[in-house]
């Protein structure tokens, strides 16, 4: 049996900096960050950037 470290659980979760945004303004934040992060709508970019990070499943040809 392994030892599991035990961490105090907060009776009152903290709300620090939390604000009610709209739907509309979770959107616009959202679309707006992943800009900023390089996202791009372009599906030619989203292919590329995949190939650069997946693996194509090579054929198994042991087996038949």
């Amino acid at each position: 049996m392994t030892s599991q470290k035990q961490f105090p659980v907060p009776k009152q979760r903290l709300k620090l900096g939390v604000e009610k945004l709209t739907p509309e303004e979770q959107r616009r934040r959202f679309i707006e960050a992943a800009q900023e992060a390089g996202a791009s709508e372009n599906e030619a970019d989203f292919d590329a950037a995949l190939k650069q990070i997946a693996k194509p499943k090579q054929p198994n040809s042991g087996q038949g």
